[in-house]
């Protein structure tokens, strides 16, 4: 049976408009006569009924959120953790996703290390020697591989050479641009 906050807090239902023109219980002319008796039905229905229905409602709040709760964990994947405590990752920055001067700002924070494993795949990450308050998510981190050589190599077209000569790149470049002279001299 379902009740209103009214109903829980008065512990009876709500006079509505039009119980004005009708007469009911709770807008019936009341006398002296039948005030003690009104008064002592009125002490009696908090008194006994309305914890009664309280504590019903309570307990169908307590199944309700509990099917709510299985209902939604049925749909989540499962929970793994696939970073382990001292593991380089970088954070998500979640704030400039949908922000347009964000656009070619970095979507990922710094190199944090990870400091602890907690509950529902969620970590409490550390910089340097700094431990950060907030817990992240394992959806928002992903690993860190760092650059063995960051220099990248210059290589020669058509050769595997790593280094260009500025000379070579010239001398096969002057017979093009005498023939090109030679053809614009005979037009």
């Amino acid at each position: 049976m379902k009740h209103t906050p009214f109903d829980f807090t008065y512990g009876r239902t709500a006079t509505l408009p039009i119980n004005f023109t009708v007469e009911t219980y709770p807008v019936q002319p009341i006398n002296e006569k039948n005030f003690q008796e009104t008064l002592q039905r009125r002490a009696y229905t908090l008194f006994s009924t309305l914890e009664g229905k309280r504590r019903i409602a309570a307990i169908h709040i307590k199944h309700s959120q509990a099917q709510q709760k299985e209902k939604h964990n049925n749909k989540l994947p499962p929970i793994t953790n696939k970073f382990k405590v001292g593991n380089k990752v970088l954070l998500h920055r979640t704030k400039i996703e949908k922000q347009w001067s964000g656009k070619f700002e970095n979507k990922w924070d710094e190199p944090f290390y990870i400091y602890e494993i907690l509950d529902n795949g969620s970590y409490k990450l550390r910089l340097n020697d700094k431990i950060l308050a907030k817990v992240a998510h394992g959806d928002k981190l992903k690993h860190y591989h760092s650059r063995n050589n960051p220099e990248p190599l210059i290589s020669q077209i058509g050769t595997h050479s790593p280094l260009i000569n500025p000379e070579d790149i010239l001398q096969n470049l002057e017979p093009i641009i005498i023939i090109e002279q030679q053809s614009n001299l005979n037009t």
